[in-house]
């Protein structure tokens, strides 16, 4: 009787709180889905949104100085500068630069057309594409102004306009480059390069296909880019998209506006010190176009799971009531006694607790998870994903991580390490406020709360002994909000390990690393690369090893940029220096950055680069040396040839290869061992003695015909050669 009274009523409240509990939480989820589907999908794509348009602005800035990089490298050319500056220019001068222009302009297919302004003669040379002319009579007006008046103009940044040509207006962004001079303000000569909007379409992947559309606009609202070029150079200042998007204040942002009659998404971005907006238009149908149906989806799964809960907790309800039985069969004994005391429900609950309560898994598995949540907790602490001392508390209580919150803290980084090595480590150290994570795959964190010094040393060097090459401390934390700030510091001071000998164990400096923006050493990468036209290694690498203690000052990303833009540079002089230049163990730009995020010495990387600069020293050494046989053999042919002419002599020679007498006589003394002097009289006397031995003209004939011009000059000089006069000579000789 107890056992069908317990099954009855089991079965019954089992089979409607299931039920119920089903019901509800499909009712319930399908309500919170159709709630937040707008949304959270609006975040999302405005987040991943975000990440492209902040991407786009730096690869537009990176373009930029690509743009300005290369156009810097054509003003400084000498043919540009001859066609700049000069008054008295001649024809070859000005074939010469208009065919450097039109070469520049064929290798880039966005740039239109490139000027070279002369105020001195008042004229613009132009590519072949457009006709040179006078300033007052050059095609392009709108150009002018960018040409004439003070130096005012914005320099090395781009400028929409128009270009005017023979299709009409052209939309151009357009390169000043010109010197800036304090003492003459106006500009005395510059280039002009105009590039299509091209460029920006592809950066921006703005094609025909594309679902949105993209400008460019200034805080004034001029557009100077546009998906639809018919809105270029317009101002939309009173445009309820523009207005909307300087109400809101911020540099980033999204919001959904009715721009006619269709209902758009607007996604805008803008750097803290940049002056324009990138703005991304979607249709209202794009981004929420799959949210809608889904909405219908949801419904009709609501309808269909319904029916199918109420069944499945019949079925389940079912499936319980034989092992619900045999609980019964077995507790039953006891039932009479307990019944009136606890009841029937009461009564089976406490049989079930006992029996549960030997399943000790459950609780291991619970455990494996709280330890998996208190590293999520503590590394999103470390990286400052959470900054609020409140919160950090609060989450530290709630996930039972093993501080009390209030302080003081020391922080523990080593690189490398393992999470293996990490649990290992806290392991042996008897301390009980303490907690590890590993923040990437080499570096490792471990947090400790009121611990002295002599523990977070022995600490260090135990990791040390377990094979970290540094590890670096920090033991001066007061707040539980200061961490982030601080674990920042470790972790920065960790990607540094290459600085420091294997087994160093280091003190975070208080004032840490600056972590800001940073300017790039040009003049030291400029310093460099003149060193290494000279084929000047050591003094190369000397002025390398300066331009290296100048990065490491500032953070590993700075360091790493500035590395890897002086091996492009590098890699761009050995192009420029031509054929034999390239290394044959040249890395391509990602092998390098990867190399330098391994880098586990200083002097792997210090190594690297003094054979390249050595390398280009040898090749040069081998250009040089080439160069200067070949001019002495051009020197000692033209003398062979010219033998017989009164005027030869070191500046006849000099004049001839268009060098200067000391520089020809220098080289000409280190590859023959005798003067150019010597060399042209051994030449004139190997002539004349053989005119003697082998004719009969006189010997006043024979010596002008070698090139003596004064007879007195060549007795003297022949007697001192060869101990006798002429006539002696050719008397010997005849003998013989």
């Amino acid at each position: 009787m107890v056992r069908n009274r317990i099954l009855k009523n089991y079965f019954a409240e089992i089979l409607l709180l299931f039920t119920l509990g089903i019901i509800t939480t499909i009712l319930m989820l399908s309500w919170s889905l159709n709630y937040h589907f707008e949304k959270s999908t609006t975040h999302i794509v405005n987040t991943l949104n975000r990440e492209f348009l902040a991407e786009n602005h730096r690869i537009y800035e990176y373009l930029q100085k690509i743009i300005r990089i290369s156009g810097m490298e054509l003003f400084l050319e000498p043919s540009i500068q001859r066609l700049m500056y000069r008054k008295d220019l001649e024809n070859f001068d000005v074939v010469v630069g208009i065919r450097r222009l039109d070469a520049v302009m064929s290798a880039n297919v966005h740039i239109h057309s490139i000027y070279v302004y002369n105020a001195a003669r008042r004229y613009v040379y132009a590519t072949s594409n457009t006709d040179s002319d006078r300033m007052d009579r050059f095609r392009d007006k709108n150009a002018l102004t960018l040409l004439s008046g003070s130096a005012d103009h914005r320099r090395l940044a781009p400028i929409p306009r128009f270009l005017e040509d023979s299709s009409g207006g052209v939309p151009v962004y357009s390169f000043v480059f010109y010197d800036i001079r304090k003492t003459e303000p106006r500009i005395g000569g510059a280039l002009v390069m105009n590039f299509t909007l091209e460029w920006l379409r592809e950066v921006f992947k703005d094609t025909d296909t594309s679902n949105s559309r993209v400008m460019f606009v200034d805080t004034d609202g001029t557009v100077v880019y546009h998906s639809d070029s018919s809105m270029f150079l317009k101002n939309i200042d009173s445009d309820e998209i523009f207005r909307r998007m300087k109400d809101q204040g911020e540099p980033a942002g999204f919001f959904s506006s009715v721009s006619g009659a269709d209902e758009v998404f607007v996604f805008y971005s803008k750097g803290l010190n940049d002056s324009l907006y990138l703005v991304r238009v979607y249709p209202y149908e794009v981004i929420m176009g799959d949210i809608i149906a889904r909405r219908w989806t949801t419904l009709v799964l609501v309808l269909v799971w319904v029916p199918l809960a109420m069944a499945l907790a019949v079925l389940i309800s079912r499936r319980l009531y034989r092992p619900i039985g045999k609980l019964v069969q077995r507790v039953g004994t006891k039932a009479e006694k307990n019944e009136s005391r606890q009841g029937d429900i009461g009564f089976l609950s406490s049989s079930i607790e006992s029996i549960l309560s030997r399943a000790e898994s459950v609780e291991e598995t619970s455990e494996s998870y709280r330890k998996m949540l208190q590293a999520d907790i503590l590394r999103d602490a470390l990286v400052g994903k959470t900054r609020d001392p409140r919160v950090l508390k609060d989450q530290f209580l709630e996930y039972e991580l093993p501080f009390s919150g209030s302080g003081p803290f020391q922080l523990a980084g080593f690189r490398p390490f393992h999470e293996t090595s990490l649990g290992s480590l806290m392991a042996g150290c008897g301390v009980n406020e303490m907690a590890g994570v590993m923040v990437d795959g080499h570096r490792g964190l471990i947090l400790l709360g009121n611990c002295g010094q002599g523990c977070i040393d022995a600490l260090c060097r135990r990791a040390i002994d377990m094979g970290a090459l540094l590890a670096v401390r920090d033991v001066n934390i007061d707040s539980i909000g200061d961490l982030p700030d601080h674990a920042a510091a470790v972790l920065e001071e960790l990607r540094f390990s290459f600085l420091h000998s294997g087994g160093t164990v280091l003190d975070c400096p208080e004032q840490g690393r600056n972590i800001g923006a940073a300017g790039y050493p040009h003049q030291m990468e400029k310093e460099i690369l003149s060193l290494l036209r000279q084929g000047k290694a050591d003094d190369a690498y000397a002025a390398y090893l300066e331009f290296f203690e100048e990065v490491i000052q500032w953070s590993f990303s700075h360091f790493r940029f500035s590395m890897k833009r002086l091996y492009i540079s590098v890699q761009l002089l050995a192009k420029e220096m031509g054929e034999g230049f390239e290394s044959p163990d040249e890395m391509d730009i990602g092998t390098f950055e990867q190399s330098l995020e391994e880098l586990e010495d200083r002097e792997s990387l210090d190594r690297f680069f003094r054979q390249r600069f050595v390398f280009f020293e040898s090749v040069l050494l081998q250009a040089k040396a080439l160069k200067n046989h070949a001019l002495v053999e051009l020197i000692k042919e033209t003398a062979r040839m010219e033998y017989s002419n009164p005027n030869l002599c070191q500046q006849f020679l000099a004049d001839r290869v268009k060098l200067s007498v000391s520089h020809v006589s220098k080289i000409f003394k280190e590859a023959e061992g005798i003067s150019i002097s010597d060399y042209c009289l051994d030449i004139r006397m190997e002539k004349v003695t053989s005119l003697l031995a082998e004719t009969d003209i006189p010997v006043r004939d024979a010596a002008a015909a070698a090139g003596f011009s004064n007879e007195n000059y060549f007795y003297t000089l022949f007697r001192k050669r060869f101990g006798m006069t002429p006539g002696e000579y050719r008397k010997r000789y005849k003998l013989r």
